[in-house]
């Protein structure tokens, strides 16, 4: 509850630079970078597909580019959003716009939100388990998907 009402003022604070799309840029170690890009993936293609896409996804209704990276190199000037999975127990959410940085840090019982049926929709998607850095993965999607498909400037 505490996150939503997190989500709900950040909503009402943030100008949006996004159009039809937007770049996610997502940092994790090389151990856990596939795990953190399937499940970031499967949570983008939950709803709002379309034929033909060209995108990696969509969230909130948006399409959205994934860009992996497990480097702490500078972010391009084009990504959006930087989703920092070594960041602690929850991943790291800063949606850049223009000069303005928004945090989005989800409390640490960010585990409880994951829907119940993940696991069996991620073992379909990729015929194995997902490990914590998935559901890590996936969740951060959700909240980025709240974020944009809730804020009044989209």
């Amino acid at each position: 509850m505490k996150v939503l009402f997190l989500l709900i003022g950040l909503m009402l604070s943030a100008n949006s630079a996004f159009a039809h799309a937007f770049n996610v840029w997502l940092i994790s170690d090389e151990a856990s970078a596939q795990s953190v890009y399937d499940g970031f993936r499967l949570a983008t293609r939950e709803r709002d597909g379309h034929d033909n896409e060209e995108s990696d996804g969509h969230l909130g209704g948006l399409d959205v580019y994934i860009f992996p990276t497990t480097s702490e190199a500078p972010v391009p000037a084009d990504i959006d959003i930087v989703v920092n999975f070594e960041a602690g127990d929850a991943p790291s959410i800063s949606v850049l716009k223009q000069i303005e940085r928004i945090e989005l840090r989800p409390s640490i019982a960010w585990a409880a939100i994951i829907a119940l049926d993940f696991q069996d929709r991620f073992a379909d998607e990729y015929s194995r388990p997902a490990d914590a850095m998935a559901r890590r993965g996936y969740y951060a999607a959700q909240l980025i998907d709240r974020f944009v498909r809730n804020s009044a400037e989209f």
